[in-house]
């Protein structure tokens, strides 16, 4: 359990033994003088020697992206665990209050009876002294990826979407890797396709940005249309496509043409709800459909 301290490659029984002595002193000093003053060096001390390092279950990153279809369960299992590090989040930041709002009180207690009763006073600042290592060194957090977390979110919703026979949603996770090569999930697509499709076409991609929000970072997600040139069937008919409330958005070169459709920014719709997302997925199945009707009365 050594390696779980800051400072000093100590045992345990030595590292307690040594804080143990030095909270004495400072006692003793405190007593001898009738003041807290001269004790606070020592207490200090034995703070350093009991210091511990944070805990925490956030990965450390190693810069590897690789990007990798997964099955609809493991995006289930990923939304799992960030709903249960949000809880483990939220049971560990109660305590936490709840033990700086205990201290402040005894404090405020020692220093209001500091005139009247100095030794009782005396052993309250002591109290706190002495606790402040078991209540605060070694925090534990629980980390959860915001941005990750709200895109994930719209992914989920528009994952719920029912679709028709004939069409296939592939997941794609990007990943990194933590310090054992354990995967890391950072971001998330989502590729829509027909069974039956166009010649040009490959497939619509769902993908999602942060954007600044009034009120912090909010998700936008959005559709890209890719398919092979420019030229083809299901090139012309999305770049004609049009959808109220949404913008539709040519590009691509002679190789890969894309059309991107996307929410109208115009009265806040630069953050895209789960309703949204539920929206643009509907779209983009029924705009895949009419190019395959289109294909095939050609």
């Amino acid at each position: 359990m050594h390696d779980r301290f800051k400072y000093l490659k100590l045992g345990l029984g030595s590292r307690l033994a040594i804080a143990g002595s030095l909270f004495a002193v400072a006692a003793a000093a405190q007593v001898a003088s009738s003041s807290s003053l001269p004790g606070l060096p020592f207490a200090l001390a034995a703070w350093f020697v009991l210091s511990l390092k944070p805990a925490s279950n956030k990965p450390r990153d190693t810069g590897l992206e690789e990007w990798r279809a997964v099955s609809d369960g493991e995006v289930a299992r990923i939304a799992d665990n960030l709903v249960r590090s949000k809880k483990l989040r939220n049971s560990v930041a109660g305590p936490a209050v709840l033990k700086a709002f205990l201290l402040i009180v005894l404090l405020f207690a020692a220093f209001s009876t500091s005139w009247d009763a100095p030794r009782f006073s005396l052993a309250l600042f002591d109290l706190c002294l002495f606790c402040v290592p078991g209540m605060f060194f070694g925090r534990v957090s629980a980390h959860v990826p915001l941005e990750f977390d709200q895109k994930l979110a719209r992914f989920v919703a528009a994952m719920n979407v029912a679709r028709p026979d004939g069409f296939i949603l592939t997941p794609y996770l990007r990943f990194d890797k933590d310090d054992e090569g354990r995967d890391v999930p950072e971001d998330l697509r989502l590729l829509l396709e027909p069974k039956r499709k166009p010649s040009d076409l490959v497939g619509v991609q769902f993908q999602a940005s942060i954007n600044k929000g009034a009120n912090g970072n909010v998700p936008y997600m959005y559709a890209v249309v890719l398919t092979k040139g420019k030229t083809g069937p299901a090139y012309s008919t999305f770049r004609t496509m049009s959808a109220h409330g949404f913008e539709v958005e040519p590009g691509g070169d002679a190789d890969y043409g894309t059309v991107v459709v996307r929410q109208d920014t115009d009265n806040g719709g630069y953050h895209t709800t789960e309703d949204d997302c539920e929206r643009l997925m509907t779209l983009m199945i029924k705009a895949l459909q009419k190019v395959i009707q289109t294909g095939e009365s050609a």
